[in-house]
């Protein structure tokens, strides 16, 4: 069952309306790969959007047998990783393991069948340019309006591509917030998917 979902997450189409946008990061993630690709994933607060697309590109990459790719996520400021994300995460047969620190918790979020808790690095929000990431050579896909407002430049970045998807944050505290949490993680897993399937 397990693999059927992380099928159907990856192999759904993503709307028509951003093949242009998707194919334009494609080619730019290839032009980038020569010799491996680091993929930072750029949002405000590093708490909602950023998580969901590091987690989903690391393991779209593998899915499709890319073991080169390296992703990371960060914003402009950091707060802490949304629980509500982990819980959409586990919803769709991924592994969600907290360290319990109070303020910014370190998670491991993996899928069991491509990854293993003693290989999965440790996932907590920071500023972009922060530690564990890299310095310089990646690609940031910039994924919240704010933060591609605020960041005309990122710095180190090999290059620079807006890809923004609409805050989850709006439903927080509803009855509809993990309909929508889902909702999102299912959008973003089908562009990572298609973009993993793009990567030469």
């Amino acid at each position: 069952m397990s693999q059927e979902v992380l099928k159907n997450l990856f192999s759904a189409a993503p709307s028509a309306l951003r093949l242009e946008e998707l194919d334009a990061l494609a080619a730019l993630f290839n032009a980038h790969s020569k010799d491996g690709l680091a993929v930072n994933f750029i949002c405000t607060h590093n708490s909602r959007r950023s998580h969901f697309s590091e987690i989903l590109f690391r393991t779209a990459a593998k899915y499709y047998g890319h073991e080169n790719v390296e992703t990371f996520s960060g914003g402009t400021e950091g707060t802490a990783l949304y629980t509500e994300v982990a819980e959409s995460f586990k919803r769709h047969g991924f592994t969600a393991v907290k360290d319990l620190a109070p303020e910014n918790p370190h998670w491991q979020i993996f899928h069991p069948l491509l990854e293993s808790e003693d290989h999965t690095p440790f996932l907590f929000s920071k500023a972009y340019h922060e530690a564990p990431n890299p310095a310089s050579g990646y690609v940031a896909v910039m994924v919240c309006d704010s933060a591609n407002e605020a960041c005309p430049m990122v710095v180190g970045a090999a290059a620079r591509f807006p890809l923004t998807f609409v805050d989850p944050k709006r439903s927080d505290g509803t009855p509809e917030c993990s309909d929508v949490y889902d909702a999102t993680l299912k959008e973003i897993a089908a562009e990572m998917g298609y973009l993993a399937r793009q990567l030469a």
